[in-house]
């Protein structure tokens, strides 16, 4: 578990013009994005989660501070804060 601010860069194949900011999520990533099954980040204690379509592609390292997720529907970047509270392994590890 790695806390993680995911900001939306590309939605329904539409590209963002390069100054606007894209959609925010900020919380917990539970384990590393696997391709095949929905990301999952849990935004507060409460249990209010975003979970996406499922990911098509992710670029980047598991131990990196950026990754890029390409999901059915959108692609988000992924800035890891700090070193995970958990180990995260990249799923059938």
């Amino acid at each position: 578990m790695v806390s993680v601010t995911a900001r939306k860069i590309r939605e329904l194949g539409t590209e963002r013009p390069s100054g606007a900011n894209g959609r925010l999520y900020t919380g917990y990533l539970i384990s590393y994005p696997y391709i095949g099954r929905g990301m999952v980040i849990f935004r507060d204690p409460h249990g209010h989660r975003m979970i996406t379509t499922p990911v098509k592609r992710v670029l980047g390292e598991p131990g990196g501070k950026m990754i890029y997720v390409e999901t059915e529907n959108s692609v988000y970047r992924l800035e890891i804060h700090g070193e995970p509270l958990f180990p995260m392994r990249a799923a059938g590890e």
